[in-house]
């Protein structure tokens, strides 16, 4: 195996074994990872359109329409008219997903501690200033530049 395709794998290997582990930290909330990223986004940004939604969103590529149709069909996110242009919705958290969101972030914050710790403070740098260079001009990118920026 050539390095460029063990480092491939190596990044799809943690992904699914990082979405595998958080399934299973989600499971008590009945929420997917997906649809705890919903969650979290809307917690630091609502009211926002879908189109914005899918802009900070790496679970998705393009529209996330389907996913968060599910999520006001389960009742963790409803839709509003937007006050600014009658044809718009704005989508916000629901009471029931408010209620959620101090575990929710507490699982959020614990497992991504636990990530970080994985490596000392200058190896994070490291992997992360490494990392950066291949999603520079993506959707995936550009979802992580926009939510890193909102902080």
């Amino acid at each position: 195996m050539n390095p460029g395709e063990e480092l491939r794998y190596l990044i799809l290997a943690v992904q699914r074994e990082g979405n595998r582990q958080l399934t299973d930290l989600l499971r008590d909330l009945k929420l997917t990872p997906s649809q705890a990223e919903v969650l979290l986004v809307l917690q630091q940004c609502q009211p926002i359109t879908l189109t914005e939604l899918g802009e900070r969103l790496v679970c998705e590529t393009g529209s996330p329409s389907r996913l968060v149709k599910s999520m006001v069909e389960s009742g963790w996110v409803e839709k509003l008219p937007s006050p600014r242009d009658g044809r718009a919705i704005q989508l916000r958290l629901t009471s029931t997903a408010e209620a959620v969101l101090p575990v929710l972030n507490q699982i959020d914050q614990q497992f991504n501690a636990r990530i970080a710790a994985s490596f000392d403070s200058e190896a994070l740098r490291t992997v992360l200033d490494h990392l950066w260079p291949l999603v520079v001009n993506t959707a995936g990118g550009a979802a992580l530049l926009r939510r890193r920026d909102e902080l």
